[in-house]
């Protein structure tokens, strides 16, 4: 079932109940003051008869004769006067002693040949009068004002039925025009949806779902990315790794082992590129689906350990603070930038020269510096260095260390600067969440 037929549904059971309830509630509400009426009528009726009699001689009541006035009777109303002491003075129906023949004041129910009266007897000074009506005449009468009464009511519910199903649908157009723009986009359209014109409860909706489709989007912009980013870097070292084994089977002695040397040397640098690679398109979906929250971590053991796998504790030169500072990232992010800015560092700056690392912490945040010597690096080229594969004048290089770097540290919610001149070949200062 759905959402349209699901709410008018609920709603129009609801209503045909409340306006069932309000019907039956009216009906006999209606019923009970209809009777009450009728019986008012009935006592006025007798109080009526009483009056007029009121103008016949006393010694009418007092007289001995055992004669009975007739009076024209009505069908389904009868009436009786007599004494006190019995004596029939006038009424109709003489053959309905068993309805009119009550003594005791009050309103009572009298049966006669299967129909039943309602009897209603007044006792006035030295007179007794008796009036009744037919229940069938009272039955045919409430079910004619049951009916006018009825009919409005069936009328109001059919039409809140029409106007329950016009609003739901007109409440639901929304969701249909979005269904109809759903089913017309084609399979590769992951723009936003319009919010515009929607309802307030859809909205946050849509917009949960436009933050899936832009998520979606840049999970397969990543993916092209990186298959042609593979596809352009990877093809050079395959080629010339193809180019030193088809040498090495032509040649022998030393000119084949270097070139096995060589083909050995492109494997370990295609093997590189695609760890970074890969290692970059990890972070950068990573952002996406988990957003930015680490572990606090001390810079002086991720130091340590990123100088281990580089090998450069020869080089490295810091100071004891370094183990007092914590930044918001996890240790296997930190020692990742770590050990692509001291391999940097290792490869492209002087050779033999030392790597100063100086770590200081203001106003929430940490600074870790890592200065190495070498050539000036001019200053269109610094605003560069985190652009993928843009090695300058090292070829050898993946091209992908620094835009690790940058990555990872922008999804922490920290910066990377560059600077070079005045003796430094290039100082890389990274600011991180302290904690």
């Amino acid at each position: 079932m759905n959402l349209r037929l699901r709410l008018v549904a609920t709603l129009g059971i609801t209503l045909v109940l409340l306006w069932s309830i309000t019907a039956i509630w009216s009906m006999r509400d209606l019923s009970t003051q209809l009777e009450e009426s009728l019986d008012q009528r009935l006592a006025q009726s007798a109080r009526m008869v009483s009056g007029l009699l009121d103008r016949v001689p006393a010694t009418s009541w007092n007289g001995t004769e055992d004669e009975m006035s007739t009076i024209p009777s009505l069908d389904g109303i009868a009436c009786r006067v007599s004494s006190l002491r019995g004596q029939v003075v006038a009424g109709t129906h003489p053959e309905m002693n068993d309805v009119l023949a009550v003594e005791a004041e009050g309103y009572r129910y009298r049966k006669h040949n299967g129909q039943r009266w309602r009897v209603y007897t007044l006792v006035d000074n030295d007179k007794r009068i008796t009036v009744a009506d037919r229940l069938k005449e009272r039955e045919a009468l409430l079910l004619k004002v049951r009916q006018a009464a009825f009919y409005p009511f069936l009328l109001a519910l059919v039409g809140s039925l029409i106007a329950l199903w016009w609003g739901v649908t007109r409440g639901l157009a929304p969701l249909s025009r979005l269904q109809r723009r759903l089913m017309s986009r084609s399979h590769d359209d992951l723009s936003a949806l319009p919010v515009h014109g929607l309802p307030g409860e859809i909205r946050p909706l849509i917009h949960s779902f436009n933050t899936l489709l832009s998520r979606t989007r840049r999970m397969l912009e990543l993916e092209q990315r990186f298959t042609d980013d593979a596809a352009h870097e990877l093809r050079t070292p395959l080629t010339a790794i193809r180019t030193h084994l088809q040498i090495a089977r032509r040649v022998d002695g030393h000119r084949q082992y270097e070139a096995m040397q060589q083909a050995e040397a492109g494997v370990d640098r295609l093997t590189k590129t695609l760890g970074q690679l890969l290692l970059l398109a990890r972070m950068e979906s990573e952002e996406i689906i988990r957003g930015s929250h680490f572990d606090l971590t001390s810079v002086g053991e991720a130091l340590a350990t990123a100088i281990a796998e580089t090998g450069s504790h020869d080089h490295c030169q810091y100071g004891k603070n370094v183990y007092l500072v914590r930044v918001a990232l996890s240790e296997a992010l930190l020692v990742t930038v770590l050990r692509n800015l001291l391999e940097n560092a290792m490869c492209h700056g002087a050779s033999g020269a030392p790597i100063e690392i100086a770590v200081q912490e203001s106003e929430g945040m940490a600074f870790i510096d890592i200065t190495s010597q070498g050539k000036t690096i001019a200053t269109e080229h610094l605003s560069r260095l985190t652009e993928r594969f843009h090695r300058g004048d090292h070829p050898q290089g993946s091209g992908l260390g620094l835009s690790i770097v940058e990555a990872i540290v922008t999804r922490a919610e920290g910066r990377v600067t560059f600077a070079s001149g005045n003796g430094v070949g290039l100082r890389v200062t990274l600011q991180l969440p302290s904690g």
